[in-house]
């Protein structure tokens, strides 16, 4: 026989979420994430804006 299963089966199952982040965490990622590519364009020498984020 089949074990008992809730209504739709145990697809629906809660899944943890990470908090939202705060407007002030938002703001220091948003500052921090410029700042790194200002830091890499002048770097690399070539206009702001022209950068990928991550793995270029």
């Amino acid at each position: 026989m089949y074990a008992a299963a809730p209504y739709r089966g145990a697809s629906r199952a809660v899944v943890p979420r990470a908090p939202a982040a705060s407007p002030r965490a938002r703001l220091r990622a948003a500052l921090f994430r410029q700042w790194r590519q200002a830091q890499r364009t002048a770097a690399l020498n070539v206009p702001v804006g022209t950068v990928k984020r991550g793995r270029a």
